[in-house]
C-alpha cells in the first residue's frame, strides 16, 4: 500500500477516535439524555458532516463507546482478581491502579466513570443477566470478590457482598466524577480519598 494511502487511513482512524473520545466526555458530563450530537461535534472540533461520515446517530456512537471503552478495564479487573495475594491487598491494588491512572491520564477517568456507570446502571435495572456467553459481568465479579473475601475471613460479615460491591463502586465513582468535573488547573493537585481508609471500610476488624 502506498505511503500516502497509509497516512490517509491513519488520519481517518485518528479523527474517528477523536470523535469517540469526545463523545465519551460528553456522555460522562451530561448523560445520554442530556448529550446532543452538537455537543459532541463541538467537543471534537469537527463538522457535522464528518460526524455523520462515521456514525448515523447518537445511539450508534453511544454503543461504540460502550463496547470499546471498557475492554481494558475488564482486563485489569480480571488480572487483579486472579492474583494469588490476599483479598485486602487486591482491593488496595485495584483502588491504587484506578486513582494513579486517573492522575496520569485524564481520559482514563472518563473511561472508568463511563464504564462503571453504564455497567452498574444496567445491572440495577435488570438489563444484564448474571451470565452471558460464559462471561461473568463486572458487577457479579465484584459480588464474588467480596463474597470470597468474607469466606477467607478478610472482609466484614455484617453487610452482604452485593452491598459491599455497590458501596465500593459508589465511592470510586463519586471520586471519579469529582475529578472529571474539577477545573483543569486544579487536577494535578486534586486529592483522592485515602486508599487505606476505603479499604478499612470493608476490612474485618482484628482483635488486639
Amino acid at each position: 500500500m502506498p505511503k500516502n494511502s497509509m497516512q490517509f487511513i491513519k488520519l481517518k482512524e485518528k479523527r474517528k477516535e477523536d470523535i469517540v473520545e469526545s463523545a465519551l466526555k460528553v456522555f460522562c458530563e451530561k448523560g445520554y439524555a442530556g448529550a446532543t450530537i452538537n455537543d459532541i461535534v463541538k467537543k471534537a472540533k469537527c463538522s457535522h458532516g464528518l460526524f455523520y461520515h462515521y456514525f448515523k446517530s447518537k445511539k450508534e456512537i453511544f454503543n461504540e463507546v460502550s463496547e470499546t471503552r471498557g475492554k481494558h478495564m475488564i482486563y485489569f479487573l480480571d488480572k487483579v482478581l486472579e492474583e494469588k495475594s490476599n483479598y485486602v491487598d487486591k482491593l488496595r491494588k485495584m483502588t491504587e491502579y484506578i486513582f494513579n491512572n486517573m492522575k496520569k491520564d485524564e481520559i482514563f477517568a472518563y473511561r472508568y466513570y463511563f464504564f462503571v456507570s453504564t455497567i452498574f446502571a444496567k445491572a440495577e435495572s435488570g438489563e444484564l443477566p448474571p451470565k452471558c456467553d460464559k462471561k461473568v459481568p463486572p458487577h457479579i465479579r465484584m459480588h464474588s470478590f467480596f463474597e470470597e473475601g468474607v469466606k477467607q475471613g478478610e472482609f466484614r460479615r455484617d453487610f452482604t457482598p452485593a452491598d459491599c460491591a455497590k458501596l465500593y463502586n459508589s465511592i470510586i465513582q463519586g471520586a471519579t466524577l469529582n475529578f472529571i468535573l474539577c477545573p483543569k488547573e486544579f487536577k494535578q493537585s486534586f486529592k483522592f480519598p485515602v486508599i487505606d481508609f476505603i479499604v478499612d471500610i470493608f476490612k474485618k476488624e482484628t482483635s488486639l
